[in-house]
């Protein structure tokens, strides 16, 4: 991917005084050097049809060493979203002169294309701010602040930028009645409603996911085990090509044997609709429609094996 980057160039009118040695620009660096956020809006991003507008923004400046104008980092964006809270990119700096003789900074957003240059800047050890344009789109200048902050734990953090499709690596849950017989000490139970969490959207997605933050819920009336069957997804697999979504939960997985297998698969923003696969040449349709994530650390009790024990 071309390397695009956030500049900021910093006037030799700042409160700094005018930037024009090596050892400046080294006081710079370590004047930048550690975490700044701002709640301006630094740009917005649209999301199927919506324009997102981050609530806040954190940038984290790692130093490559105490005398060094370079180094690396890390920007996270939060957006009041169920599906976007929170997005991550990893970022490179450098502390530069410019042409016209005064201090830049400028760092790169990898997984992006913006590019942002400040002017008439002020910076010390507590803030920096300035008229800043997006894409150096001059006419459309805008004051952003940004003040010393605390930078969040990103060491469990799986997926970094949009990927490609802002993003679609985040979890959604579609619900409705699809056909799936239980048997039990002779008898036989139907759910009336199945929930499904995917871990990124299969709308946008195709092939195996294994992520660790997919469920699968059968809510039941009168079933003797209660109103839920529910268990984590080893992994899911829905190829586009053919249709096919299979599904497998952690309990009693088999390469081979699929715990769910739903075929004929059409999938819109709100709904997927396809065909329950139940036996040879035998299928039943179902529409299962887009819902809100639910609190999965409310079930009370995970896996089937109590009542459906593996052979």
């Amino acid at each position: 991917m071309k390397k695009n980057f956030l500049i900021f160039a910093l006037t030799a009118f700042a409160a700094l005084g005018a930037l024009t040695s090596c050892e400046e620009e080294e006081e710079v660096a370590q004047t930048m050097n550690g975490v700044w956020e701002t709640t301006d809006v630094m740009f917005t991003r649209t999301y199927k049809g919506q324009t997102l507008t981050p609530t806040k923004t954190v940038l984290r400046f790692d130093q490559e060493t105490s005398t060094s104008t370079i180094g690396y980092g890390v920007a996270v964006e939060y957006f009041n979203h169920q599906d976007i809270p929170v997005v991550y990119h990893h970022i490179k700096w450098e502390v530069w002169h410019r042409k016209d003789g005064s201090v830049g900074v400028e760092w790169y957003y990898q997984e992006t294309n913006d590019k942002f240059k400040t002017t008439d800047y002020k910076l010390n050890d507590k803030e920096f701010s300035g008229m800043c344009s997006l894409n150096n789109a001059d006419n459309d200048k805008k004051r952003i602040t940004f003040h010393r902050g605390t930078m969040p734990d990103v060491t469990q953090v799986e997926h970094w930028g949009y990927n490609e499709l802002l993003p679609t690596w985040h979890p959604v849950t579609y619900e409705g009645k699809v056909y799936i017989k239980r048997e039990y000490q002779g008898k036989e139970y139907f759910p009336k409603n199945v929930v499904i969490t995917f871990d990124c959207d299969p709308t946008y997605n195709e092939g195996t996911v294994d992520m660790g933050k997919a469920f699968i819920k059968e809510e039941y009336d009168d079933a003797p085990w209660g109103t839920c069957l529910a268990d984590s997804i080893k992994f899911w697999d829905f190829w586009k090509g053919t249709g096919n979504l299979r599904i497998f939960r952690n309990d009693g997985y088999d390469a081979y044997h699929c715990d769910y297998e739903l075929m004929y698969i059409e999938c819109t923003e709100n709904q997927i609709t396809g065909k329950m696969f139940v036996k040879t040449n035998v299928f039943e349709d179902f529409t299962l429609k887009r819902i809100n994530n639910p609190d999965w650390s409310a079930i009370k009790e995970w896996g089937f094996s109590k009542w459906f024990p593996k052979n």
